[in-house]
């Protein structure tokens, strides 16, 4: 039976094939290898299609899959019923912030609660998670990072995974989402707080303000205002130039 479950492991070339496009790690030790070719055959997904793939991270390895495929994996199963709409900052008292309201006061959220429902003996039931914002976003996200255009959209499939993970742990026990792998390398906010880095780059009365900019021309008189706040010659004032650098070359005239 055991013989069954264990799939052919893949050959020198496709594994070379794998590291040179990312998938896995040069030098991925066989063990490793052989547990990461036995995951992606148990859930049906293709490293040659990245939709699950290795990071490594102080000696250890994490198997990383797209949300759509934990998606999917919760759909196969025929007992998923369906998600509410994210709530961002639920409070003790029920009351909630939507993206909107966030987007418009230019705050970036707090906190992200997802809830997915599954049909449990004949009932549908509610499987609710809430993960914070800074213990997943990049202490320095890079200029290019869906967590500096799409925050809300981020951290809302974090706290999906979260719940995907609690209601279906059957299918989906043991995977992550690549949204949670600066979490898993320890390079969030969380993981650096109290650093210049986070101030930076993610503390809300500025970078929310940076990326609100729409132009170039928006984004300078932008800098003009803040860059008093900033003690010139400081790693800070430097960090938090770089990041109106960054964003400004995405940006149109």
């Amino acid at each position: 039976m055991e013989k069954d479950l264990i799939p052919q492991l893949i050959g020198r070339e496709e594994i070379a094939t794998l590291a040179r496009a990312g998938v896995i790690p040069a030098n991925t030790p066989p063990d490793i290898l052989k547990v990461f070719a036995i995951t992606a055959n148990q859930h049906k997904l293709s490293p040659f299609k990245k939709e699950i793939y290795l990071i490594p991270y102080k000696g250890t390895y994490s198997i990383i899959v797209g949300i759509d495929g934990m998606r999917a994996k919760a759909a196969r199963s025929g007992l998923a019923a369906g998600k509410d709409d994210a709530k961002f900052d639920l409070q003790a008292d029920g009351t909630y912030q939507t993206a909107a309201q966030l987007v418009n006061g230019k705050h970036y959220p707090t906190s992200c609660t997802v809830t997915v429902y599954k049909v449990v003996g004949g009932t549908r039931c509610p499987f609710t998670k809430t993960v914070l914002f800074r213990e997943y976003c990049p202490a320095n996200p890079p200029a290019t990072s869906k967590w500096l255009t799409m925050p809300f959209n981020m951290i809302e499939k974090v706290a999906e995974a979260h719940a995907l993970r609690m209601a279906f742990a059957d299918e989906v026990a043991g995977l992550n989402i690549e949204e949670e792998e600066y979490a898993i390398q320890d390079l969030t906010i969380e993981s650096v707080k109290g650093t210049e880095q986070e101030e930076a780059y993610l503390h809300e009365d500025y970078v929310s303000e940076i990326i609100a900019c729409k132009t170039k021309s928006e984004l300078k008189a932008l800098y003009e205002r803040q860059k008093q706040g900033f003690e010139n010659g400081t790693k800070l004032a430097a960090l938090y130039y770089d990041a109106i650098v960054k964003h400004g070359k995405s940006l149109p005239e």
